[in-house]
């Protein structure tokens, strides 16, 4: 009896200590396990992140390139921790969807990602990516307002549109 009564209290210390995790703790973790999955060799980790049949694309210099998941977590050396940083600049959500923008950096350049989130069965999962290859001291350009804006019409006057892009050769990474 003495050990039934232990292992209810322990039961209910256990659920009592779970708490519920917001949807942006969620979508935080998604984005790490993508990030620090990739960066540390962590390739289940990393393919954790997206939906299985997620799309990717971005554009190279025989136009507009694509690859699954799987082939890109094929980049990926398993175990081997990659040189370079990363950090999410933004995250937006309403709902079941979700857009972050986030950014890897190189010895000599960096990859911007755009990625769409949906909440699916309770997990936030990445369905699709673009990014593109920058310089160092690219900037991300910003049209509008970073700030939460509810029930406000529209700025009257938009920012100017942003410089274009240097051109940075493709890797298809």
């Amino acid at each position: 009896m003495k050990n039934y009564i232990l292992l209810v209290l322990l039961a209910v210390v256990s659920v009592g200590s779970l708490q519920a995790q917001t949807d942006e703790e969620l979508i935080t973790n998604t984005l790490n396990d993508f990030l620090e999955g990739g960066t540390n060799g962590e390739v289940e980790r990393f393919k954790g992140a997206f939906l299985r049949d997620a799309v990717q694309k971005a554009v190279g210099n025989n136009g507009v390139t694509g690859m699954t998941v799987e082939s890109l977590a094929s980049k990926i050396k398993p175990n081997q921790k990659m040189d370079r940083t990363t950090r999410i600049l933004s995250v937006s959500y309403a709902n079941n969807a979700a857009t972050a923008i986030t950014e890897t950096a190189y010895a000599s350049n960096k990859i911007i990602d755009f990625l769409n989130l949906l909440k699916v069965g309770g997990e936030w999962k990445i369905v699709s990516r673009v990014y593109s290859r920058v310089d160092l001291d690219e900037d991300l350009n910003t049209i509008g307002d970073n700030t939460v804006v509810k029930n406000q019409a529209p700025a009257a006057k938009p920012k100017a549109a942003p410089k274009p892009a240097k051109k940075v050769a493709d890797d298809g990474w």
